[in-house]
């Protein structure tokens, strides 16, 4: 095994000078030198971590850590050094971080600060001014941590779920390797269950970890910037025990400051949820007009953001896709479980071709996809919410291209900021004039914080609302047109084909017409009524969109019991994700702390503890 990681940072390091070398020769070609501006262009040849985890004596989780990073700066002056991320807090608490030593790889001590910044220490090891440092550079740190484990609901065990160099780097990586050194008393309660993942946040990309017993050693070659390595091992429940629960401090059991601050910024969020609702309410002063197809270029997702039923989003693009021929959806009777097949990759727009690509897992959209392929919407599987969870900011950002939406209004932001200012500085003055000087201590070192935070998250919830422009209201109306024609009695609506037609219209026309609107009356909430009449058209047949597996001998073929719309819909609506959220620090990297655990081979790159960042000093 040490000859294969040898090897590999071998060949990492061939990698990493040759696309050196390629770079240096194409400024040479353009008549150019390589910039001296920005600290961060330099590579990282190596990066390796010894973990020791170990049991202390209250029974919380030990560990000592080493990290040789081995940096390649540019040979002419622009680096002192390098920064390093070390994370302070994990899962909500203190790691009780100790950094033992900086040093080179002779074990030279090295010139170093230290600063806190949020959930991490910030250790920067930098020659002094006017100095720069040239070529590859060895940093070793030692430090220590405890309560680096934590317990995972969904696998039932313990886990050190870690994450090696952090998601919050410029730079590329030749080699990243893990080392993990088990004390005596952790290999009994260890069970066998591990796991490496690759790329960046969210990624879950596996890497091999090799090893047993106490020892284990991961690897990933290549990583590009922001790429990070996580690593996961399973414990026995009750293993560790739990990091201490911090006190609870004094104005958080005495919320004069929340209840004060509440009542004297009511005018400031009466204004701004005012402004929201406006906001979405922008009217034509057109009739509404019965209308019996979607207007041409609009999506499911989009028609989904703009009738604000975002829930049912998916649902839509789904049979949207399907009754399109785009997509054929699946249901396994026996399993009941439900999924999609590829068909046709073709005509789809943006957003459209990046639906499809996620559902089927390709990295290029649509382009990447295979007619045939199919995927299946398991319990366990992330990929079918995690599309649904980012499809709203990606229709978001369409209509802003479209020029349906429009940010919210400069007024509406000037009386939030005033109205803000007047809650915070009234009480002040109150506070003054009384001599009040432990509530006038609170809103100078606690209020002023807090509702400086508030005013920025109420600006920024204002400038990112978007409003409908006379283009967006235009497409609601059709919106609603649609839901007119929906309600109509099949009579009505057959009538009204007929007058546009000028024509009697056949039975497959109606099918074609009815099947097209299938995904707003999801959207509209008459799903079963319209799949009701889709069954009148199908009899004991289901549409060709639509294939059922796993039918029993005794069961009817009828469209509504192959293909329950209000089940399927719930399922879509109710499908996992995985968390998509960090942590709240400075930034450099994620002390971020998934929900799931890692080792049974769910987790992802970033899931964990630990990782952090660093740059170029």
């Amino acid at each position: 095994m040490a000859t294969r990681l040898q090897n590999s940072k071998f060949w990492a390091r061939i990698a990493t000078a040759v696309t050196a070398l390629l770079l240096l020769g194409a400024a040479a070609l353009a008549g150019t030198t390589p910039a001296l501006a920005d600290v961060n262009d330099f590579t990282i040849d190596s990066f390796s971590a010894e973990y020791r985890l170990g049991v202390d004596s209250e029974g919380r989780s030990s560990l000592k850590t080493t990290e040789h990073i081995v940096a390649m700066f540019p040979d002419f002056d622009q680096n002192r050094g390098l920064r390093r991320d070390l994370v302070r807090v994990y899962d909500g608490h203190s790691t009780s971080l100790e950094l033992a030593s900086v040093t080179d790889e002779n074990g030279l001590p090295r010139e170093y600060t230290t600063e806190t910044n949020g959930d991490y220490l910030t250790v920067t090891i930098a020659v002094p001014e006017g100095e720069f440092v040239h070529g590859a550079q060895h940093y070793v740190l030692e430090y220590t941590q405890r309560d680096v484990t934590r317990h995972f609901k969904d696998t039932e065990v313990d886990e050190f779920y870690w994450d090696v160099n952090g998601t919050d780097w410029a730079q590329p990586f030749g080699a990243v390797t893990a080392t993990i050194l088990l004390d005596d008393t952790l290999t009994n309660a260890f069970t066998g269950a591990t796991a490496c993942y690759r790329g960046q946040f969210g990624e879950s990309t596996p890497c091999e970890i090799l090893g047993g017993g106490g020892q284990f050693t991961a690897q990933a070659i290549a990583l590009t910037p922001n790429e990070n390595m996580t690593v996961a091992l399973g414990f026995m429940p009750e293993t560790f025990a739990s990091a201490p629960t911090p006190p609870v401090p004094f104005l958080q059991r005495v919320p004069l400051l929340v209840w004060s601050g509440i009542a004297s910024a009511l005018g400031a969020v009466t204004v701004f949820v005012v402004s929201l609702i406006r906001g979405r309410t922008s009217r034509t002063g057109r009739a509404i007009i019965a209308q019996y197809e979607p207007q041409a270029g609009i999506n499911a997702a989009t028609a989904a953001e703009l009738l604000r039923t975002r829930k049912k989003a998916m649902t839509a693009t789904l049979l949207d896709l399907a009754v399109r021929r785009k997509v054929r959806l699946l249901r396994d009777e026996a399993s009941d479980r439900y999924g999609v097949e590829a068909v046709d990759a073709t005509s789809l727009d943006a957003t459209e071709g990046w639906v499809y690509g996620r559902l089927f897992g390709s990295t290029r959209d649509a382009a990447g996809v295979t007619p045939g392929d199919r995927e299946w919407f398991t319990a366990k599987s992330t990929r079918l919410g995690d599309t649904a969870n980012s499809l709203r900011s990606r229709v978001r950002a369409e209509m802003k291209k479209q020029g349906l939406v429009r940010p919210a209004s400069g007024s509406a932001v000037t009386a939030v900021i005033v109205l803000m200012l007047l809650g915070l500085g009234l009480p002040l003055i109150h506070s003054i004039v009384l001599g009040q000087f432990v509530l006038m201590t609170i809103l100078l070192a606690v209020g002023i914080n807090a509702l400086v935070w508030a005013l920025f998250g109420m600006i920024f919830a204002l400038k990112r609302g978007r409003r409908l422009t006379h283009e967006g209201a235009l497409v609601v109306d059709h919106l609603q047109g649609l839901r007119e024609y929906i309600r109509l009695a099949e009579a009505d609506r057959i009538k009204m084909l007929q007058s546009v037609t000028g024509a009697e219209v056949d039975e497959q026309f109606i099918v074609q017409v009815y099947e097209r609107l299938l995904p707003y009356a999801v959207l509209f909430g008459f799903e079963t009524e319209w799949q009701g009449e889709l069954e009148k058209y199908y009899g004991e047949s289901t549409p060709d969109w639509f294939a059922g597996e796993g039918l029993s001998s005794t069961s009817t073929t009828t469209f509504t019991h192959v293909f329950p719309l209000g089940a399927f819909t719930t399922t879509v609506a109710s499908s996992r994700t995985t968390v998509t959220y960090s942590s709240g620090g400075s930034g450099s990297g994620s002390s971020f702390s998934s929900f799931s655990g890692g080792s049974s081979g769910g987790g992802f790159s970033g899931g964990g503890g630990g990782g952090g960042g660093g740059g170029g000093v």
